[in-house]
């Protein structure tokens, strides 16, 4: 399948790096409230809990870094006036795939972290 139109793949990837530059900011700030939460006196569980959700972070963090690197690697072939289309169309589609991947499950973290926090008070 031929790109018939590279602004528009070129907004989208743009669209991207926004939003996991966004999610990079709000993994800093479960990060923040998690050390606080750490803070107060837990039981095994909760510790447990806690060691879950450092750990996701940091691969929430390296996936962020991940894609961000991938949509770099895009842009570069799309500037490229002879860019190989087909591998372009290929990447541009796993991008897609680990975009809605990775939004899918940063939902699920968050919302498994309020309902830690909850749990809490």
């Amino acid at each position: 399948m031929a790109i018939a139109n590279f602004d528009k793949l070129h907004q989208q990837h743009q669209q991207w790096k926004k939003d996991l530059l966004l999610s990079e900011k709000e993994i800093k700030s479960l990060r923040d409230e998690l050390t606080e939460l750490a803070a107060q006196p837990l039981n095994h569980d909760q510790q447990v809990k806690v060691e879950h959700f450092q750990n996701a972070l940091i691969r929430q963090k390296e996936v962020v870094n991940d894609e961000l690197q991938l949509i770099i690697k895009g842009d570069k072939m799309m500037s490229e006036n002879d860019g190989p289309e087909a591998e372009l169309q290929m990447l541009h589609n796993k991008l897609q795939d680990d975009m809605d991947t990775f939004d899918r499950l940063f939902v699920e973290l968050r919302e498994e972290f309020k309902a830690f926090k909850r749990s809490l008070l």
